[in-house]
């Protein structure tokens, strides 16, 4: 057996490690930073990651984005009205120990996500269609979480989905002042400014 070849075969494997979704071995630059797990990176490699995030239902991005953007975000998808969900429970096995032999242990997690099933696709104010795929900024068809009453939080029976551009020309006007402003706005914007 080739020792000098052992050895420097052994501190090539260690200047990477192998992603738990591909099982390839790649670089350490091939993959995120990650200060939860005991390496410092995520346990994907980044073209893993992309994939996942590619392949996600456009309303769970948008909903996880929102949420971690805003402290004062604390619905969860099924308190926002038309968005319908289902538990997802995920098993994954996980052993550690003497390698592949029976000498190590192991376990079964269970994790409970959830996906969607329905999510609004239509404004229901303006009866624009929502575009969910738009990255970068948001555009007037962009959807956009609005708060029924301006002065309450986003909290359950307080919110709805709707496009961006209404909720940026409703912005924190109270509700009973909104619907004579949104008709005066529809006016002008049907038979013009005649004043």
């Amino acid at each position: 057996m080739n020792y000098t070849q052992l050895i420097t075969d052994a501190q090539e494997h260690q200047k990477g490690k192998v992603c738990t979704i591909c099982k390839e071995h790649k670089p350490l630059s091939e993959f995120y930073k990650n200060t939860s797990t005991s390496s410092g990176l995520d346990y994907r490699c980044k073209s893993c990651v992309k994939e996942y995030n590619d392949n996600l239902c456009p309303f769970k991005r948008w909903f996880i984005t929102k949420k971690a953007r805003s402290k004062e975000f604390t619905i969860e998808p099924e308190d926002i009205p038309g968005v319908k969900i289902r538990e997802v429970i995920t098993e994954s096995f996980l052993k550690w120990g003497k390698g592949c032999n029976n000498n190590g242990s192991s376990f079964v997690r269970k994790y409970t996500t959830w996906e969607v099933t329905e999510y609004p696709k239509v404004c229901p104010e303006w009866g624009i269609e929502l575009d969910w795929y738009i990255k970068g900024a948001a555009q007037y068809n962009s959807p956009s979480l609005d708060r029924i009453d301006p002065t309450k939080g986003y909290i359950p029976g307080n919110v709805r989905i709707v496009c961006n551009s209404y909720n940026m020309a409703k912005g924190n006007c109270p509700t009973d002042k909104w619907d004579v402003l949104e008709k005066e706005i529809g006016r002008n914007i049907l038979f013009g400014d005649k004043k």
